[in-house]
């Protein structure tokens, strides 16, 4: 094994690592976000849907990719997480702007 090839593994373990960190840490700041959004009683207007609906997308691809491609349980945990969390969001918003319109309807 060549300095290189040292190198290159203690910066895949590092970047492991770090997503591990940073993936963590982004599964806890969906709670917020989730209770505000459960909350709300304007149907979620300052919240992007397609912005959301776009992360989870990206979230089952990265899914998909981890599953299929390279076959990573760990990083297909995390992307699972990720998504549900995403589409936690997406739906709850969703739910909440059709009961806003409803209840506008009924009241005409």
């Amino acid at each position: 094994m060549t300095a290189q090839d040292t190198s290159t593994m203690g910066a895949a373990w590092l970047i492991g690592w770090f997503y591990v960190t940073t993936n963590s840490a982004r599964i806890l700041t969906y709670l917020p976000q989730i209770h505000a959004v459960w909350r709300c009683q304007d149907g979620a207007r300052a919240l992007s849907l397609w912005t959301w609906g776009s992360w989870v997308v990206s979230h089952l691809a990265a899914l998909l990719y981890g599953a299929i491609v390279i076959n990573d349980t760990f990083f297909v945990v995390v992307s699972s997480i990720n998504l549900a969390c995403c589409l936690a969001v997406t739906t709850i918003a969703s739910k909440r702007r059709l009961q806003l319109l409803s209840l506008r309807k009924a009241r005409s």
